[in-house]
């Protein structure tokens, strides 16, 4: 047989290809958040958080490590543009799905464009189930509503309950396990549910409120729709405990509207700004370092995100999505974050049970912490007077 004489150029490109695919893909890293729209106040605050991830990893980044952003302008459509566009340009791992309904829609994409996904945010239970893409380090909105459920009913001692939500996955996933501890199991009773978005939603809440009587207020919703309800119970006089579900809090919602949000509690994954640990007071001191302001929940998630998108980049041989996810079910174990030890399950999901916060001057308490130090307070008081 006649040998062939392949030309030297072709003898180097086919030895580069070899090459290529023996060492993988490069560690290109998506980051779609919502910088613009109805939840870039989410977005802003994850962007931070990501930036000081980003800072604080920066000697440990793999060789090629690069980051692309997107901004999904709050809406369904642009995320997927932008998610396919990330594909494209070379990120396998997107740091991706802030809202549960954005998640949602990006799962197919996420089978589409052969990337994997871990969310900082969404919570929908189902998400995690529905796609082995979707990895995420916030906890299930199971937990936090039946963390609420118990809160009211045995920490507030309230046995009757109106409920306020928004029509959304986010309420679709809490409202549920919320109901099976406030009323199966401890026996309340849940006057009735005030669909937010409804045109007549005010009109029909002023009348639960006078016929029900309720003893507390569950409000299940983002933060404009959470002020919304907020404003229109204090114009009514209501005056029973109000439990929020964490998706309304961030810190500028809080610094707009301190009054409204004066003695509302919420639970929400243990993120603390004094949660004692050198990791977490890192963060907040480099946090507060550079913005001059305090540290949110999801500005601690998505530097949690960031951090676990590191550890990938850094473990996985090829950066690949079968080999990413692979890292991600299995390499991760105990992984040290702010907002607590990241395992995943299963799923892909964490298990970081709610603790309960309240608003109170302007700042967001851990609700534990507050009782043992107002009781302290008392206690002192009480000596002094005793003492003379």
């Amino acid at each position: 047989m006649k040998s062939v004489n392949y030309p030297a150029k072709m003898l180097f490109s086919l030895a580069a290809i070899i090459v290529l695919s023996a060492c993988g893909k490069s560690p290109v890293v998506g980051v779609l958040l919502p910088m613009t729209g109805t939840a870039s106040t989410y977005g802003d605050s994850m962007k931070k958080g990501i930036d000081v991830a980003l800072d604080h990893e920066k000697a440990n980044l793999p060789k090629g490590f690069k980051v692309i952003w997107g901004d999904t302008a709050s809406d369904i459509a642009t995320a997927e543009a932008e998610l396919r566009r990330m594909a494209s340009e070379g990120a396998g791992l997107i740091v991706a799905g802030t809202t549960s309904g954005t998640a949602r829609a990006l799962l197919p994409i996420l089978e589409e464009t052969d990337t994997i996904a871990v969310s900082p945010s969404a919570s929908a239970p189902s998400l995690t189930k529905d796609s082995r893409r979707f990895f995420r380090v916030f906890a299930s909105d199971e937990l936090e509503g039946r963390r609420a459920g118990r809160f009211l009913y045995d920490d507030q001692d309230k046995t009757s309950v109106l409920i306020y939500a928004e029509d959304s996955d986010q309420a679709r996933g809490i409202e549920p396990p919320f109901r099976q501890v406030f009323e199966q199991a401890m026996g309340g009773e849940i006057v009735g549910r005030v669909m937010i978005n409804s045109s007549d939603w005010e009109e029909e809440s002023a009348d639960l409120l006078a016929a029900g009587n309720p003893s507390s207020v569950y409000i299940i919703g983002y933060g404009e729709a959470t002020i919304d309800v907020l404003r229109h119970l204090r114009e009514k006089g209501f005056e029973g405990p109000i439990c929020a579900s964490s998706a309304f809090y961030t810190s500028q919602i809080v610094e707009d509207y301190p009054e409204l949000l004066e003695g509302v509690f919420f639970p929400q994954p243990a993120f603390d700004v004094r949660t004692e640990g050198q990791l977490a007071q890192d963060f907040v001191a480099n946090y507060r370092q550079r913005y001059q302001d305090e540290p949110d929940i999801y500005a601690a998630h998505a530097y949690d995100a960031m951090r676990v998108v590191i550890f990938v980049a850094n473990e996985s041989k090829n950066f690949t999505a079968s080999e990413n996810r692979r890292v991600l079910a299995f390499g991760v174990k105990e992984f040290p974050g702010v907002t607590g030890i990241i395992q995943f399950n299963d799923y892909g999901d964490v298990h970081h049970n709610p603790i309960m916060f309240i608003v109170k001057g302007g700042e967001v308490l851990n609700y534990e912490r507050y009782v043992q130090e107002e009781r302290a307070k008392i206690t002192a008081r009480i000596k002094k007077l005793m003492n003379g």
